[in-house]
């Protein structure tokens, strides 16, 4: 299977948005036609041809882009569900917003927003993630509502943010704010969590290792428990190759707290205890 090269060529010193590739991808355009587009780099305006080379059609199952940095945005915006995008650096913001099902993964960290309003498909990220994974941008109501993001490192604050489902695990550390309003879905880390977790949480599941640093005031502990669903999540947040797969598939006793009661909220945070 042959896989479509686009090598970024430009020296990074402005922040520059990905959404051509997808639009590109969407209207079947040649890499010639492409390489003739222009868009904006800081403020001029430069054609794609002279920042990027293409090797290779767009329309290929699996592309690859080489010399990823953190100023690139909106990498794999939209992605369609048949492409993989892989990813060799880093990315910016926005990566994998509104992900339409395709499989983007990434060989180093991104910024802020990583999967926000993403519909379908995976994410994966190798090294570590900032804020709002999995969240929703600023002014929307809808963070992640489907598919699976999964990171290698660390999250920031404020990691599932307005979740409605899918799934999103954090091998290392979370940040502040987990959970943060969130509708339904599961997150899970195998690190340590920040504080004020749970908070304006309405359905869903938190499951972590040990306690977060603190939790919503309206999360109520409501004692140990053997519940017969998490066998069934396990198959899940075990199938990828990862750090959780060193979790027994038949892990089940757990330290149940539910809220958030401020906001009438039945979500639960599940903490292992066996």
């Amino acid at each position: 299977m042959s896989i479509t090269t686009i090598d970024y060529k430009g020296s990074g010193q402005h922040r520059l948005d990905m959404r051509w590739l997808q639009q590109a991808i969407e209207q079947k355009l040649s890499a010639k036609e492409v390489s003739k587009q222009r868009l904006h780099l800081g403020s001029e305006e430069v054609l794609i041809g002279d920042v990027f080379s293409i090797n290779g059609s767009l329309s290929a199952v699996e592309l690859s882009l080489t010399n990823s940095t953190t100023k690139l945005d909106y990498i794999g915006a939209g992605l369609a569900t048949d492409k993989t995008l892989r990813i060799e650096g880093d990315c910016g913001h926005y990566m994998g917003q509104q992900l339409a099902g395709g499989r983007l993964i990434c060989d180093g960290s991104a910024l802020h927003y990583a999967g926000c309003n993403m519909q379908a498909g995976s994410i994966e990220i190798i090294s570590d993630a900032g804020d709002y994974v999995g969240g929703s941008i600023a002014g929307n109501k809808r963070g992640m509502a489907g598919g699976r993001i999964l990171i290698h490192g660390s999250s920031g604050d404020f990691t599932g943010d307005l979740m409605r489902r899918g799934l999103l695990m954090v091998a290392g550390d979370i940040g502040d704010h987990c959970g943060n309003r969130m509708i339904a879905g599961t997150i899970t880390s195998m690190g340590s969590v920040g504080e004020n977790a749970g908070s304006g949480m309405r359905r869903g599941t938190l499951l972590f290792p040990s306690k977060p640093a603190s939790m919503a005031t309206g999360i109520n502990d409501c004692g140990r428990h053997s519940l017969g669903f998490l066998p069934l999540l396990m198959r899940d947040i075990r199938a990828p190759e990862s750090a959780f797969q060193t979790l027994h598939p038949m892990r089940r006793r757990v330290q149940r707290y539910l809220g958030d009661a401020s906001v009438d909220g039945q979500g639960e945070v599940l903490i292992w205890i066996g």
